[in-house]
């Protein structure tokens, strides 16, 4: 049996305790994702208007009437026989079908108002929309998957060494071989993050490794400094929204100046760039939206993306700390080489590695 102190015990707790959390993380991720995509599309479908030739909207507003409405009726009716219980379940989605087809346009205008701020004018802009919302959970998803994989042993493995090694020999093979699976991983998060200084934050292609770090990290500074003034303006938006007023009809130029001028731009523009944003006084009568304008030029809209650029290479630093730390139990005897066959080969290379190692 295996001691249950010591630096052996206390690292194989810590992988268990990784992975724990790296399948609630997962979990939590795939509801998100999930809850993203079926609020945009609820939006979407509620903000379509249905004509003579396109019944789109119609059709949506049906299949959510009957998906709300029976769920419901059967949930009301737990207790009855399934005789009764599946005809008022049944009934009750027909009624659901009914009501959202007699709805017609109800509704649409704001529901589309709500739509084009959260796409246009909102912190989500910033990542590029639900869209680009769900774009992003999909990376980090699949980060998380791949270091569950590795965590498992249910990565992409070649298996065929150890069909010719002899049993004294496998182990070292494999702690070989996850060193060096690491090592890649960890080379490319080098290069991954050089190329998303370059691309994503403007570093140039000369500066030293520290100095791209450091640009990173301004620019990083400066995208959540954007971000919590895209939310100050959220908040006072969303009231005008909720009360079906145009997310873009209560912000005027004098107003954007006001609120330019209170909030502490310049600890992290220059004073020339702060003052870019400013409007003339000729438009401080006129509408503007409630967007925030980057003072060093550039787009707003998916601003944030180019920081989550670096899921990939932290996904990649993470995968790669958990090869070492696998090859490191499996060499102080913590992982069962043939419990790994079974996770990792055919079940009859598997009992033939086993009655290898046996003998």
């Amino acid at each position: 049996m295996a001691a249950t102190s010591g630096f052996g015990a206390r690292l194989a707790r810590f992988d268990v305790g990784w992975t724990r959390l790296e399948s609630v993380l997962c979990t939590a991720v795939l509801a998100l994702e999930v809850c993203a995509f079926t609020f945009w599309i609820a939006l979407k479908g509620f903000s379509l208007t249905s004509g003579a030739t396109n019944h789109a909207g119609l059709v949506f507003r049906a299949a959510f009437g009957a998906l709300a409405l029976g769920p419901i009726a059967n949930l009301l009716s737990r207790g009855r026989p399934a005789k009764v219980r599946l005809p008022v379940a049944l009934g009750a989605a027909l009624v659901g079908m009914l009501l959202g087809y007699a709805s017609g346009n109800v509704g649409s205008a704001y529901f589309s108002n709500a739509l084009n701020w959260l796409q246009d004018s909102s912190f989500l802009t910033l990542l590029g929309g639900l869209r680009g919302v769900g774009t992003e959970l999909t990376w980090l998803l699949a980060m998380l998957g791949a270091s569950l994989a590795t965590g498992s042993s249910k990565h992409i493995n070649i298996d065929a060494l150890l069909r010719f090694l002899r049993p004294k020999l496998r182990v070292p093979a494999v702690v070989i071989g996850w060193i060096f699976a690491a090592v890649v991983c960890l080379a490319g998060v080098v290069g991954f993050f050089d190329h998303i200084a370059i691309e994503s934050f403007g570093a140039p292609a000369d500066a030293t490794p520290g100095e791209k770090i450091s640009i990173a990290w301004h620019e990083q500074g400066r995208h959540l400094f954007l971000l919590r003034k895209q939310v100050s303006l959220d908040m006072k938006t969303a009231s005008h929204v909720f009360a079906g007023e145009r997310y873009d009809s209560w912000l005027h130029g004098g107003d954007w100046n006001m609120w330019v001028k209170d909030g502490d731009w310049d600890e992290y523009f220059t004073p020339q760039q702060v003052d870019a944003i400013i409007l003339p006084e000729a438009a401080a009568t006129e509408l503007h939206p409630p967007l925030v304008i980057v003072p060093s030029g550039g787009n707003s809209r998916g601003l944030l993306t180019r920081d989550l650029h670096l899921i990939f290479p932290f996904g990649l630093f993470i995968i790669g700390i958990r090869f070492l730390v696998r090859a490191l139990l499996l060499a102080i005897g913590r992982i069962d080489l043939e419990a790994e066959a079974q996770a990792i080969l055919p079940k009859e290379e598997a009992e033939v590695l086993s009655s290898e190692g046996e003998g």
